[in-house]
């Protein structure tokens, strides 16, 4: 899928930027759930085996369907995710997908390569509740969503507590 295609299908994610230039996690947000809403759906990363979609994150594997590039300048991403962690209604009133990140899936849904180096997707991550892997697999499930004819996308984040 061309660049400028995937740009015109992802709107800019940005809630409220973060407060501080903490870690990645803050204090509650282990016991967070963190929700992410992209168009009619919404996703939330979950552990559960019997989650909707598996993403596996190996940066070995000899075909992975995305390589996906951390990048530290927003405007040069393909996929921006910055939220405050106090956004909790993306979870409410909505049709939840999960998503689980397994490293060792036999069949997942989508295999990711994450790296720093040039790839075929940048990514811009600040967040208090996501993780860089977090943010790789939410990207990842939207890109395989948003390959199928007929699929506008636009993003709202939040967490559930």
């Amino acid at each position: 899928m061309q660049r400028a295609h995937l740009i015109s299908l992802m709107a800019l994610v940005i809630a409220v930027p973060a407060a501080t230039a903490g870690s990645l996690h803050s204090s509650g947000a282990a016991n967070r759930s963190p929700c992410f809403a992209a168009s009619n759906a919404t996703y939330k990363l979950s552990g559960d085996a019997a989650a909707d979609y598996t993403v596996r994150i190996d940066n070995a594997a000899p075909g992975p369907n995305l390589r996906l590039q951390m990048v530290d300048d927003p405007a040069a991403a393909d996929f921006v995710l910055v939220d405050d962690g106090d956004a909790a209604e993306a979870c409410k009133g909505a049709a939840i997908k999960t998503i689980r990140i397994d490293a060792t899936a036999a069949e997942p849904d989508v295999t990711v390569a994450l790296t720093r180096t040039a790839a075929d997707y940048k990514v811009f991550l600040k967040s208090s509740n996501f993780t860089e892997q977090d943010a790789a697999a939410l990207f990842a499930v939207i890109w395989r969503s948003a390959r199928k004819p007929g699929t506008g996308l636009a993003f709202v984040t939040g967490t559930s507590r």
